[in-house]
């Protein structure tokens, strides 16, 4: 088969290396308008579960991947002055950059053509002249707006702005949320280590507080330097860092989120974040791209036809992309209206924030980090009034005052349930 991949980004490569390493005769080209070493991002984060599967699907890349990945188990919060820290939650990091170049490398032993400095033709060109064309065009996704009236795209700007930026300060032991309370309004850092030397770090917060600093009609240095002003006591000296230089102005953005109603037009499909985008707060972007990519090829290989191999793609990646979209709306949606939450204790707070998602629940809390739970469920019983010497128990079990009324638990059995 002839096939052309447009994109060559985690979703468009990988997908190449997929399908040679199903049918090496397969003569593919992945086509990318930028330079080989170029990239927009700073690390992007990978799952346990993601990295199995990737050493299922290619353990020679899977191999090289893992030897250049920061590794780390807890999530550490800073508020008011304090920070927590909770472990158990397994995952690791990759400079963008570094994950792209060990895919280009793998693709090139495997015998892909990769065309760099090359804008892309229509895919309705490409369309006529190979067997298959995989849109991995990314968020602005030229071939989902050329068929749109196929794909009914459903593109929704969140509410929050944010701007991708990198440190020296590395945050090595800990995936970190920073919140600082500014005279604008709270402003916060995601920030995770991706190599030796460097971390992402995100700063995001509401429209209102984004326009109150005035960051749209910044350059992006002004911008830069006065985020480095608002987490200077956790920056440790080390500055703020962009790669976004080719932007002009202000390179903060509000959040896309992609829905398509098909994901493939006769002979063209679309793949990453072209075809469905998961908010940057659960760390899955990457994921739902490597993880559709073996997905794709395993049906092109596997089915009788491409129609039939499209469809089953559709129905095996539909379920799997909503399930995570679900959870990063949920996270997402909490960052929204975060200020909801930050008049809470910093446990209580950091609780909420740890169960955003609605992916961890109280008892996955447990498995992942028993003491640090117990500390917390201790910490509810004691603002219940809780006897100190009480054994610890969850929090539903603990009183509950209103007014001259003490309830023994938290538990409401409506009568119709008797």
């Amino acid at each position: 088969m002839r096939i052309a991949c447009l994109g060559g980004g985690p979703a468009g490569l990988y997908f190449a290396i997929s399908m040679k390493l199903r049918d090496p005769s397969h003569e593919i080209d992945v086509i990318e308008r930028n330079r080989a070493d170029d990239t927009f991002g700073w690390g992007v984060v990978l799952s346990d579960e993601t990295l199995q599967n990737l050493a299922a699907n290619d353990p020679v890349s899977a191999k090289a991947i893992g030897e250049n990945f920061a590794y780390w188990d807890d999530i550490a919060l800073h508020l008011r002055g304090e920070r927590l820290v909770s472990t158990g939650h397994g995952f690791c990091g990759i400079g963008r950059m570094k994950l792209l170049l060990l895919l280009q490398d793998r693709a090139r032993e495997l015998g892909i053509n990769l065309k760099f400095e090359t804008n892309a033709d229509s895919a309705e060109d490409y369309r006529h002249s190979y067997d298959l064309v995989v849109a991995s065009d990314g968020l602005n996704s030229r071939t989902r707006t050329l068929y749109q009236d196929t794909f009914k795209p459903d593109i929704e700007e969140r509410l929050c702005q944010f701007v991708w930026l990198g440190t020296h300060q590395k945050f090595a032991d800990a995936f970190t949320f920073i919140f600082e309370e500014t005279e604008h309004g709270w402003v916060w850092a995601h920030a995770y280590q991706f190599d030796d030397d460097t971390a992402t770090f995100i700063v995001e917060c509401a429209q209102d507080t984004y326009d109150a600093f005035g960051f749209g009609e910044m350059s992006q240095q002004d911008s830069i330097r006065v985020c480095e002003e608002i987490f200077k006591d956790h920056l440790g000296g080390h500055p703020l860092m962009t790669n976004a230089n080719h932007i002009r102005g202000s390179a903060w953005i509000r959040f896309p989120r992609v829905l398509c109603d098909k994901w493939s037009h006769e002979n063209v499909v679309l793949l990453g974040d072209a075809a469905a985008t998961a908010h940057f707060s659960i760390g899955s972007g990457t994921k739902l791209a490597v993880e559709s990519a073996i997905a794709l090829a395993d049906c092109l290989h596997n089915e009788r036809d491409m129609a039939s191999a499209f469809a089953r793609y559709e129905q095996d990646r539909r379920l799997e992309v909503l399930r995570l979209q679900s959870a990063a709306r949920n996270s997402l949606e909490w960052f929204e209206h975060v200020e909801r939450y930050l008049h809470l204790d910093p446990v209580q707070f950091n609780y909420s924030m740890l169960t955003r998602s609605q992916r961890i629940s109280h008892e996955n809390l447990r498995l992942r980090d028993p003491q640090w739970l117990q500390s917390a469920e201790r910490w509810f019983m004691n603002q219940a009034g809780v006897s100190p010497e009480a054994p610890v128990r969850t929090p539903m079990f603990t009183p509950f005052s209103l007014r001259a009324m003490e309830l023994k638990n938290r538990i409401v059995v409506s009568p119709m349930a008797q």
